[in-house]
């Protein structure tokens, strides 16, 4: 059975763990794929060069290959035609080895995300990428399982707390709202915010619940959040080789819950990506 895995600082605000808990998660599941006979098959998409993108790919396959998971990594140049890539998938959908499909996002110009995304079928869209258009999936993304994982860490109910989602983006924001609705029939009150305002302040010192997804550094100090409040930070940025989160560190004394960046949400997020392939009936 899972145990979740939190630190204490020193004003008693329970901090994620991201990464014991990706570690526990881990762990099940090469548990689970060694005892069984069939190798699950993760099919990777990565469109042209981008270091970041790239790299993210390089990460994925890697916790992949160490609990067992074969990965066949469809790397096109950027110049690609999207009925090339188009036809690939659709190839995939039809071999019962391949037990799911990720496109890395974002990709280039020239290439349209959701008619690619609406190739993806249902069933191996293990990335959640047709959840994220609005579409039949059957799997919720990654990153708002991590997100719910947190939620449910901290304590986290919207049907009693004041909540804030900060950034409404493609991958996180979106998806989660949609999530959110779904999964609760009252709501207290959520406010949803597609970008930082100017009075933001004034928004966020009243939530109980904040959940930033902008990567945008430091957006939210310690002077803008009320005492006590959950602090789910969803967005990352790179500054001086350092990632960093929305949420600034001078919050995380004031909070009872923080996700720190990095070691927080992201972690899991790859997690979930390989729990979501292992719970495909396929694979």
């Amino acid at each position: 059975m899972l145990r979740y895995t939190y630190q204490m600082n020193k004003l008693d605000t329970k901090i994620f763990d991201g990464r014991a808990i990706r570690n526990q998660i881990l762990d099940e599941l090469k548990s689970k794929i060694s005892s069984s006979s069939h190798v699950p098959v993760l099919a990777v998409f990565l469109v042209g060069d981008d270091p970041v993108s790239t790299n993210y790919v390089a990460i994925k396959q890697k916790i992949a290959e160490k609990l067992g998971i074969q990965v066949r990594l469809f790397h096109f140049p950027e110049y690609v035609s999207e009925k090339e890539i188009i036809d690939t998938i659709i190839d995939l959908n039809n071999r019962p080895m391949i037990s799911g499909i990720m496109v890395q996002i974002p990709l280039p110009k020239g290439i349209d995300r959701d008619n690619i995304i609406r190739t993806i079928d249902p069933a191996k869209d293990v990335d959640g990428l047709r959840y994220c258009l609005g579409l039949e999936s059957g799997f919720l993304p990654p990153v708002v399982l991590a997100i719910e994982k947190a939620m449910a860490g901290a304590g986290a109910n919207l049907e009693t707390m004041n909540t804030l989602i900060i950034g409404q983006g493609f991958l996180v924001g979106n998806p989660l709202v949609r999530y959110l609705h779904n999964k609760y029939e009252k709501v207290r009150k959520l406010t949803i915010l597609s970008k930082p305002v100017d009075n933001l302040t004034a928004i966020t010192t009243k939530a109980d619940i904040i959940i930033s997804a902008v990567g945008k550094a430091g957006l939210i100090g310690g002077n803008m959040i009320k005492a006590g409040a959950i602090l789910i930070d969803a967005g990352t940025s790179e500054i001086g080789g350092e990632l960093k989160g929305d949420i600034d560190q001078s919050a995380y004394d004031k909070a009872a819950f923080i996700t720190p960046v990095p070691g927080g949400i992201g972690p899991v997020t790859v997690a979930m990506l390989m729990q979501n392939l292992l719970e495909n009936p396929i694979g």
